[in-house]
């Protein structure tokens, strides 16, 4: 008799709770992701659709959730640092570039393995390059980094001691200032440039130095505040992952995504995103 009491209180307690359990079920049905939305080819604004990011990220995790049933918004939100802001507070459920850095664990869960190892090469005009090896090397020479970017702590404090960098507003000055010699190099990441250099006609004038002054992580993150943050995403999301770096799918969407960036760049003026 107890235990069948205990039975009924049980199916009933599950009776009132199923609705709760549907409803956070279904939360996770749809994802909205988002990042930077001026890196290509990772990420950027649809032409035909401006709220909307495309690019390799984009391509790649939408692969990720149609395997898993879900359905992927990669939406629009701003600038890297805005990105970062509406995941980091939950309101957009994961952020489609972040870069680990350990100051971000607790407000992110980073999907491993990650998408590519972001390279920051030096980047010198051809024929003009010098003798390098290491970044030692750079010490006396005049270099450039983009404004309001950091390269990581260690090698901030680094080129703060040892290096002359000047910051630059914009990847398009740099590389323009870089080929008329206005600098001995430029540090940026290898298929960023590669996606300016390409529609500016500028990659005969420049090359890049190896091997990288440093090598970062970029990786699918979720937000701790995303109502869809659970094990089996996580889990989902890292399996993925390890079949697609596998197959070279990242490199590949990369490639594809740099050749899509530079045709609308080369389209005639007001039918490509700028």
């Amino acid at each position: 008799m107890r235990f069948a009491l205990l039975s009924r209180f049980a199916f009933a307690t599950f009776l009132l709770a199923s609705p709760l359990l549907a409803s956070a079920a279904a939360k996770c049905e749809r994802l909205i992701a988002t990042g930077a939305s001026n890196n290509p080819p990772y990420l950027w604004r649809d032409p035909q659709n401006p709220e909307r990011l495309i690019g390799a990220n984009a391509d790649l995790l939408t692969r990720a959730a149609e395997a898993m049933g879900l359905q992927l918004e990669v939406l629009h939100s701003g600038d890297a640092q805005a990105a970062l802001e509406e995941v980091r507070t939950g309101r957009i459920d994961i952020l489609a570039d972040a870069v680990l850095v350990a100051d971000r664990l607790d407000e992110l869960d980073f999907i491993h393995p990650p998408i590519l190892q972001l390279q920051t090469l030096v980047w010198a005009p051809r024929n003009r390059t010098f003798g390098y090896r290491s970044r030692e090397d750079l010490s006396g020479l005049r270099g450039m980094v983009l404004a309001g970017r950091s390269l990581g702590s260690q090698f901030d404090a680094f080129a703060a001691e040892r290096l002359q960098l000047r910051p630059v507003q914009g990847l398009t000055r740099a590389l323009q200032e870089l080929v008329t010699g206005d600098a001995d190099y430029l540090l940026h990441e290898r298929f960023s440039v590669l996606s300016r250099a390409e529609p500016l006609g500028l990659m005969d004038d420049i090359e890049p130095l190896e091997p990288p002054v440093l090598s970062r992580s970029m990786h699918f993150a979720v937000s701790h505040d995303s109502a869809c943050n659970s094990a089996w995403l996580r889990g989902q999301l890292a399996l993925k992952m390890t079949e697609f770096r596998a197959a070279g799918l990242p490199r590949q969407l990369i490639e594809e995504n740099l050749a899509r960036w530079t045709a609308q760049q080369l389209q005639p003026a007001g039918t490509a995103n700028e």
